[in-house]
């Protein structure tokens, strides 16, 4: 049994399709206008509550105090790029010299003179003369 289509019934049939696609059909904005205008409002206010939060933050990041002497170290080395073993090095020489705080070996470079170390020092003399410059000494 071969049934045979004419073009003439496919375009006959349009009705059909078109009431099938229906529920697919999507409300005109002006049924929407005031759900689109709440969830934007939503997200501008959202946006801009990130916003200030962000400001508020960045404010006291620049206002940090360094009342804490190791928060004071680990910055002076993070801003000279201290690596791990210079601050290491640092920390024993400050302790060698007795000093309350390994930051004040950012102010005194006399510090630094591998002469007026111990001879278990003179391993480390080209190391400490080495940060002795990147701390002292302009570009």
């Amino acid at each position: 049994m071969l049934i045979r289509l004419e073009p003439w019934s496919l375009l006959a049939r349009t009705h059909d399709l078109r009431s099938m696609s229906e529920g697919f059909r999507s409300v005109g904005f002006e049924d929407k206008a005031v759900e689109t205008m709440l969830v934007t409002g939503g997200l501008i206010v959202l946006c801009l509550t990130l916003v200030f939060i962000g400001r508020y933050f960045r404010r006291f990041e620049r206002l940090k105090s360094y009342n804490s002497p190791p928060e004071l170290f680990r910055e002076l080395c993070r801003v000279h790029r201290l690596d791990w073993s210079s601050r290491r090095l640092l920390k024993r020489l400050a302790a060698e010299w007795e000093m309350t705080s390994p930051a004040l070996l950012f102010v005194e470079p006399e510090r630094f003179n591998a002469a007026r170390l111990p001879a278990d020092w003179q391993p480390s003399a080209n190391q400490l003369e080495r940060i002795r410059q990147q701390l002292f000494e302009t570009p």
